[in-house]
């Protein structure tokens, strides 16, 4: 003899009756069969009484029996899975990307856009079929209705009833399935025999492992009373449901309380988000494409007419040393190392002192004019005139280092000199970090000066 859901009720709430008999109360135990909750949310059976502190104690209890087993029985959430593996793939691309990306290893300016490309497949692919591999069995996805449910609520404890005839022999891993995941999540667990009997499997935990809001309850047949009486809206709309959700049995509807994806669709957006970024940053490096020859060749004859051939003569700066000849340093540059006269920097001079110091070569502001970009020097010293100018980079000499001297005149209305370090540098990253290599090792306090050749 084989029981049917309705004595499955009655035997769990006599066992709930009996189980709970000794607990404190401050009054008489109700217990009610067929409540409804806000929401679509089904109880078989509750028992509730009064405890001492003032509080109510409820117990729910969900009926299973064959013919409504679809209740206790796990589905692979195969889509909530692919989500899962979806998202753990592409943060796993995503930590490969940003660290080749740094690394240089697999990166698009360095290996091409194939290889980049092939490396990313590789990961996401791979990742995703690992997490499908090792992870398919983790309770999370082994949807079971009656557990489900459970989570969506909250009572001091609940059971789950089932008939001994709701699991076949040969479907003893879906009885394992459900004990488990009553224990892991605190819900109490029997088992009714034909004789109505009840077998304790597993007891509710005495904390409940989740926070859940409470579900106010009320009868079906005091639902249905209610509804035909209040014209529907107005007492129906505070519960949050529909008619369907409170009348409708449970049979065709567990595929309720399913979750939903939100969590991994924001992360997959910030994946792609990152990884896009990376990949413009590379793509922004990437080395110089060459076109074909014969096709350069081709565009080249077709603008011949209109592009400006090679210049016959070659302007340089420096006079012509022939080939092979044997010359001195003097012969090119003029050397003096004599001081000059504050008469002579009304020309406008730049001087640089080389060799440490054995070599001083000048040069016009004109030198300087040949540049239309920006320079930095690393200022050592303002000096006045051209006489302290030279005695500072004898100084400097003296100490074995490179230095120079620009009158103000060559790009403003002063006249003293900047007495610098170094060379004139055109970048700024440079000039700062070789001004703190001769604040290490020589023990100089520079300033770093902009200057711009403005009078051209």
């Amino acid at each position: 003899m084989f029981l049917g859901e309705e004595d499955i009720k009655h035997a769990a709430v006599s066992f709930l009756k009996t189980h709970y008999k000794y607990r404190p109360r401050s009054g008489e135990t109700k217990v009610q069969l067929d409540m409804r909750g806000e929401g679509g949310i089904v109880a078989d059976g509750m028992l509730r009484f009064p405890k001492e502190d003032g509080g109510f104690f409820t117990a729910t209890v969900e009926a299973t029996a064959r013919e409504t087993k679809e209740e206790v029985f796990y589905r692979i959430q195969r889509t909530l899975l692919v989500w899962d593996a979806v998202t753990f793939s592409l943060l796993c691309t995503t930590t490969m990307v940003v660290w080749t990306h740094f690394d240089g290893t697999y990166a698009l300016h360095t290996d091409g856009i194939h290889w980049r490309v092939f490396s990313m497949l590789a990961c996401l692919v791979g990742s995703f079929l690992f997490y499908q591999l090792f992870f398919r069995r983790q309770f999370r996805y082994h949807y079971i209705y009656a557990i489900e449910q459970f989570k969506r609520y909250h009572a001091d404890e609940q059971w789950i009833a089932i008939g001994e005839d709701v699991f076949a022999p040969d479907e003893t891993k879906y009885k394992e399935e459900l004990r488990e995941q009553c224990v892991n999540n605190g819900f109490g667990m029997i088992v009714i025999h034909p004789d109505r009997t009840a077998r304790l499997l597993a007891t509710p935990a005495k904390e409940q492992l989740l926070k859940r809001k409470m579900v106010n309850f009320i009868g079906l047949d005091d639902l249905r009373s209610n509804f035909r009486t209040s014209g529907y809206t107005k007492w129906l709309a505070a519960f949050n449901g529909n008619l369907k959700n409170w009348i409708a049995p449970v049979i065709g509807e567990t595929q309720r309380f399913k979750r939903h994806y939100y969590h991994q669709q924001m992360l997959c957006v910030l994946a792609i988000s990152v990884i896009s970024g990376m990949l413009y940053l590379e793509w922004t490096k990437r080395p110089v494409v060459y076109v074909d020859e014969i096709l350069h060749e081709s565009e080249m004859e077709a603008k011949q007419s209109s592009l400006d051939g090679e210049p016959r003569t070659l302007i340089i700066d420096a006079p012509v040393v022939p080939f092979n000849a044997d010359f001195e340093l003097s012969d090119l540059v003029e050397i003096d190392l004599t001081e000059h006269s504050s008469s002579e920097a009304q020309q406008g001079e730049i001087i640089l002192s080389i060799n440490g110091g054995e070599d001083i070569l000048y040069y016009d502001c004109e030198r300087f004019y040949r540049s239309d970009t920006d320079h930095f020097l690393l200022v050592y010293r303002l000096s006045g005139d051209l006489t302290s100018a030279m005695r500072d980079l004898r100084e400097l000499a003296a100490r074995n280092i490179d230095s120079g001297a620009i009158w103000e005149g060559c790009f403003s209305a002063a006249q003293s000199y900047y007495v610098f370090v170094d060379q004139m540098m055109s970048d700024s990253i440079v000039a700062a970090s070789r001004a703190q290599l001769y604040e290490d090792n020589f023990d100089l306090q520079l300033s770093i000066k902009r200057v711009e050749p403005n009078f051209k």
